[in-house]
């Protein structure tokens, strides 16, 4: 005769799977976090770059600009 061995309390277990999830959660914000910061750091050289290409425009040195855009 087979016998089948059933979990008698459904809740061993549960809080290891509980700090788990809480681990991933961390671990997600954490990297949420970081791109978040990456993205605006980002943003702002962009930013300057566009005010530098202004200026670089408004003065009218073309060869200076083409070099940079070169560079990049």
């Amino acid at each position: 005769m087979v016998s089948s061995v059933t979990n008698a309390n459904p809740q061993q277990g549960g809080k290891k799977s509980k700090d788990k999830t809480k681990d991933l959660m961390v671990l997600v914000e954490d990297r949420l976090a970081e791109f978040t910061n990456s993205m605006s750091a980002l943003t702002g050289r962009v930013e300057d770059m566009d005010k530098y290409i202004e200026e670089l425009e408004i003065i009218g040195d073309w060869d200076e600009l083409h070099g940079e855009m070169q560079r990049l």
